[in-house]
């Protein structure tokens, strides 16, 4: 019996660059208060759902895999705010907005291709408020969402 196919496909095995995917998820909160209406403005998210719960703010609950990345690029990602999202408040309103519109490709020095990037949102509101299902819809997904509170 030859070992020489055997010997072939295990040094084959070595010789192949396997694709890693890197997965981190990141939250962030806002406090409502008193707030009557927000807005959603969450773009650049595929799969975005939404979730009550019985807390008093809103958590936003970002997914992001990035495949033939390591995992110091996918953490300076992070913390150059490509996830991030921002608030703007006023007496009775709340806007969450996407702090990067719109990414640019990762694409890193020497690689032949771009790393492929897939991006989910889970947005945890608070019972107190009501939504329209319509806006939640996928070809809803980068058009702002608004959340009114309950009247007694």
């Amino acid at each position: 019996m030859s070992y020489k196919p055997i010997i072939f496909c295990c040094l084959s095995l070595f010789a192949l660059r396997a694709s890693a995917q890197m997965e981190r998820t990141v939250y962030q909160v806002f406090e409502v208060d008193s707030i009557q209406t927000v807005t959603l403005d969450i773009v650049g998210y595929t799969y975005p759902e939404l979730h009550v719960w019985a807390g008093s703010s809103i958590l936003t609950e970002a997914n992001i895999q990035v495949w033939d990345a390591s995992p110091e690029i996918v953490n300076y990602l992070i913390e150059q705010g490509r996830y991030a999202f921002d608030s703007e408040k006023t007496t009775d309103a709340l806007r969450i907005f996407t702090k990067v519109r719109k990414r640019e490709d990762i694409k890193l020095p020497g690689m032949p291709k771009k790393c492929v990037e897939q991006t989910t949102i889970k947005v945890f509101v608070p019972d107190i408020y009501d939504w329209n299902p319509a806006e939640w819809t996928p070809e809803q997904t980068d058009k702002p969402k608004t959340l009114r509170r309950k009247t007694n």
